[in-house]
């Protein structure tokens, strides 16, 4: 090195003029002299200039991984970055001039590749022109985004540069000018308009197909429909996720979650949105002072979510706002179990249609989506597998009678709601479950048959609603009351004709629902 350094001034001393040494002598961070760009005995190669020489220059800064557009022989913003770069990697000052040192050095087997390696082998320092290599296939690094900076961002600006994109200046600063012209060429190219470079837009665009902003656009492929379709029941608090069938109808049930939804004073709005991006996994409400997990937005002001915590931990869960599923009880979003927030923050993308309506009246079936909670764990057991339907039949009926009342479950409850289903007093799903629907219908039977109106089935209402003096004649075997057909969803998005009914559950007596 110290026999390197006394050359080089021995070389200076001659060709320097007197008073210039101060001038033209730089110290690099290594503490090494150097000469300054300007000692160099003359520049090859510079902005503007044109022809084979340049052409030779940027075949080579490609085989390097310098260079990644067209070789055209013209020496523009393209190639003077690809320069810079190489000055860089190389231990030269970044002048983007291809003067003596850096030609030398271009061309010398000692050029260090993009990235990283050493010694690479190369053509003579005086390259014989031969036609240009198909350039280094594009090989995906990184998403390229608004405030980004770097040499992938140069590498992207001239690319888009050369296809007529971009007309600013080559600078490795991912920001506004950038990202208008990613955003027109991918419209120009049929891609997905969001003005961030990611895998499918730069492999597009570093790739022979891409097309020029003076070409005719490539068409924007088929959008692949949202897997799922949500709707959220107001008037039951049940939210249904359906799929597409073979005809592209989102008439195929997938999973039904009971809720809370809104009340009277901070209602769900309804009507249909498209599921925003915007999700997270614990979210802050600090007007209600209130956390909840597994956010996904259905409108700027409302989401999804889990019943409530004061903390963002799953030991300190609100045990009144899980007792309040099935009921209106939230400021305007849609409250569900963990494990149905979950579902949708895990299957439902940006895009996904929502449509908040209002179904037929039908609690007891609400009620058959409602697990228990486990006090020690703060977590929803398991609900109950179906149980057989039981025969309704008159050698079926109750003997003996227990006063029903809401939340009592069982045979005696399912034998209830088929007789006065048989009698039309009620027209809901029959669970065995007592809840609203059967409170309703049991103070119409009351009221019309002169007892006390107080919506209990007792021993002195059910002596009454199963004598034979009631019994139509001839005395018909009934199944159960199918589940109501809901509601289309409104026009003007895409959507389903009709939602599919939901499947009738039976409820056993164990207790294990209500």
């Amino acid at each position: 090195m110290l026999k390197r350094l006394l050359s080089l001034l021995l070389v200076l001393a001659v060709i320097l003029p007197a008073g210039a040494w101060a001038e033209k002598i730089i110290f690099e961070d290594e503490g090494e002299a150097a000469a300054a760009p300007e000692a160099t005995p003359f520049t090859l190669l510079q902005y503007g200039d044109s022809g084979e020489h340049v052409l030779a220059a940027q075949e080579r800064l490609t085989d390097l991984g310098y260079y990644h557009g067209k070789c055209s022989g013209d020496y523009l913003e393209g190639t003077q970055s690809a320069v810079r770069r190489f000055q860089k990697y190389n231990g030269f000052r970044e002048t983007g001039k291809l003067d003596e040192a850096t030609w030398e050095r271009l061309f010398s087997p000692a050029a260090i590749h993009r990235d990283g390696s050493t010694p690479y082998a190369t053509p003579s320092p005086v390259p014989v022109l031969t036609p240009t290599p198909s350039p280094t296939p594009f090989v995906f690094t990184r998403t390229l985004k608004y405030g980004d900076q770097n040499d992938l961002v140069a590498a992207l600006q001239t690319r888009l540069a050369e296809l007529g994109f971009y007309q600013a200046k080559v600078s490795g600063g991912y920001y506004n000018v950038t990202r208008t012209a990613v955003r027109d060429f991918q419209a120009q190219n049929g891609l997905s308009v969001d003005g961030i470079a990611g895998e499918a837009t730069q492999t597009a665009l570093f790739s022979a197909d891409a097309v020029p902003v003076d070409a005719t656009p490539r068409p924007s492929p088929t959008p692949e429909p949202a897997k799922y379709l949500l709707t959220v029941d107001v008037a039951n608090q049940i939210t249904r996720a359906y799929t597409y069938d073979e005809n592209g109808e989102y008439t195929v049930l997938v999973r039904e979650m009971i809720c809370s939804t809104g009340t009277d004073k901070y209602p769900t709005p309804l009507g249909t949105t498209i599921m925003p991006k915007k999700r997270a996994r614990w979210g802050y409400f600090p007007q209600w002072d209130s956390h909840a997990q597994y956010l996904t937005r259905i409108d700027s002001a409302n989401a999804f979510h889990s019943v409530l915590y004061s903390q963002p931990d799953e030991r300190t869960l609100s045990v009144s706002s899980f007792e309040a599923l099935g009921t209106k009880a939230s400021h305007g979003c849609v409250r569900l179990l963990v494990s149905d927030a979950k579902w949708i923050y895990d299957n439902c993308e940006e895009g996904t249609i929502i449509t908040v309506m209002e179904g037929e009246y039908d609690p007891e079936y609400t009620m058959t989506l409602k697990p228990t909670l486990n006090s020690s764990t703060l977590r929803e057991n398991p609900l109950p597998e179906p149980t057989p339907t039981p025969v309704y039949a008159r050698e079926n009926f109750p003997t003996t009678y227990r006063t029903l009342s809401r939340g009592k479950t069982g045979e005696d409850v399912f034998m209830v709601q088929m007789r006065l289903t048989e009698l039309g007093y009620y027209h809901g799903t029959v669970t065995g479950g007592y809840y609203g629907g059967t409170i309703a219908a049991v103070e119409a039977f009351q009221r019309d048959h002169g007892l006390s109106v107080d919506g209990a089935a007792g021993v002195q209402t059910q002596t009454v609603l199963f004598s034979e003096a009631l019994d139509p004649t001839p005395a018909p075997t009934l199944s159960p009351t199918p589940s109501p057909t809901h509601s289309p969803v409104p026009t003007g998005t895409p959507h389903p004709t009709a939602y599919p009914a939901s499947t009738n559950t039976y409820v056993p007596s164990n207790g294990s629902v209500g």
